[in-house]
């Protein structure tokens, strides 16, 4: 039985448990508790809408939904007859938000040969837990024996409860020694045939480490060359590549060798920015989660190089961030998330805004502008006829507080209502 299999009968497993919870359609969901889309059409009135197109917010707009669609949505639109209502009209009603860097697999549990189906259990719970924090998709960048895969295929079938998912499978990496006194010609087939491998396999994105970890220095693991090959194997598939890459010669190569977004991008300098800007690249520059692991040094057991390395991060990423701001970066929200990180995701976007964008710009960068990266504009990223029902909601105004998308209190994917704290029927 291979890696996949085990993966998905984990799933399997795992589903019997969640959706004994399934209440029938015309209850309230809880969370955790999806109802079923209806085969009626859906009116949701919305106190302030931000639709991700628009500047500011829309007062008094109502979204129909037929299906697991939006078919209209405006201020003031008439409501047919015979829709079923839910009224969102004391809350501020957004594009479900999408997060462009995950690490659904990743846990504080973890331990050394865990087995694929143990880590399969774990990512569906992370699954569920970004999907509940109003994070309706995302690009899941780094993943061993197709747990990605697995538990894509499952939330795609509905038997399982998560965000839709971008996976890239097992990133591209190696040791800056590993091809020490191999021809070129024989790394770029190599590394063309793992791309391959890795698109027979299922991916959706390709994932290439050109620099090390936090800590790794600037060597550079591929050259621009080797790159380059990489971006043209997965473009064969129409497939971009994203690139992690936290120095600035790294960052540089993969530019110019033509990914479509560089993870991190911390030590970015002038001749980075002018060449992102030039090449169109998506800056994903995951601020928050240095904060992350120095607050929970317990959690993860790194080597006093490492925190040193997380330390310099925390201090030196906002600067660059508010550079490449200035400067016109196209700038895209990724959390990283990692262990313990699944269902903050948002905080990330504080982050953004601390470190300089308005809450307008943070909230286009984690719908429209993410929506673009993963070449999803025509179904999610904005509400517009004829993309997903994929809505979330807040109590609060995210565009004066951008902390409410912490607390997001509706969350809809699909047309099913996967939350409901707002009491809205």
């Amino acid at each position: 039985m291979s890696n996949y299999q085990r993966a998905a009968i984990a799933l399997l497993f795992l589903l019997g448990s969640i959706f004994s919870l399934v209440v029938d359609t015309g209850s309230q969901a809880k969370t955790g508790t999806p109802i079923s889309a209806s085969t009626q059409t859906t009116a949701i009135r919305c106190g302030r809408l931000i639709d991700g197109k628009s500047p500011g917010a829309i007062s008094n707009a109502v979204i129909l939904i037929g299906g697991d669609r939006i078919t209209a949505v405006g201020p003031d639109l008439e409501i047919p007859r015979a829709a079923r209502v839910i009224d969102l009209s004391h809350a501020t009603v957004l594009p479900g938000l999408i997060d462009a860097h995950t690490h659904l697999t990743y846990h504080c549990d973890a331990w050394p040969n865990e087995s694929t189906a143990v880590t399969a259990i774990y990512a569906a719970e992370n699954a569920r837990r970004t999907l509940e924090a109003g994070f309706t998709t995302v690009r899941n960048l780094g993943a061993d024996a197709g747990v990605d895969f697995a538990l894509r295929d499952a939330i795609n079938r509905g038997t399982s409860p998560g965000p839709r998912i971008v996976a890239s499978g097992v990133p591209l990496i190696r040791s800056s020694s590993a091809a020490a006194g191999t021809h070129m010609s024989a790394r770029i087939a190599a590394l063309r045939q793992a791309v391959r491998k890795n698109i027979a396999a299922g991916a959706n994105v390709i994932k290439i480490f050109v620099t090390a970890g936090a800590g790794g220095g600037n060597a550079i693991l591929f050259t621009e060359e080797e790159i380059r090959a990489v971006v043209e194997e997965a473009s064969k598939a129409n497939l971009k590549v994203a690139a992690h890459a936290h120095g600035t010669e790294g960052i540089k190569a993969a530019v110019r060798a033509g990914v479509a977004s560089v993870e991190h991008c911390s030590y970015l300098d002038d001749e980075a920015i002018k060449l992102m800007i030039a090449h169109h690249t998506a800056m994903v520059p995951t601020l928050y989660l240095p904060n992350h692991y120095l607050a929970r040094r317990d959690k993860f057991d790194f080597d006093h190089s490492r925190w040193r390395a997380l330390v310099d991060l925390r201090n030196q990423t906002p600067r660059n961030f508010l550079k490449a701001l200035a400067a016109g970066v196209w700038i895209v929200m990724g959390s990283d998330a990692v262990a313990g990180l699944h269902g903050e995701n948002a905080k990330e976007l504080e982050w953004m805004v601390k470190s300089g964008m308005t809450s307008e710009q943070a909230i286009h960068a984690a719908t429209v502008d993410a929506a673009q990266l993963l070449g999803w504009q025509d179904r999610v990223g904005t509400i517009d006829p004829g993309k997903f029902a994929d809505l979330i909601a807040v109590a609060g105004d995210p565009l004066s507080d951008i902390g409410e998308l912490q607390r997001v209190a509706f969350v809809m994917k699909g047309g099913v209502m996967i939350k409901n704290e707002l009491g809205a029927k």
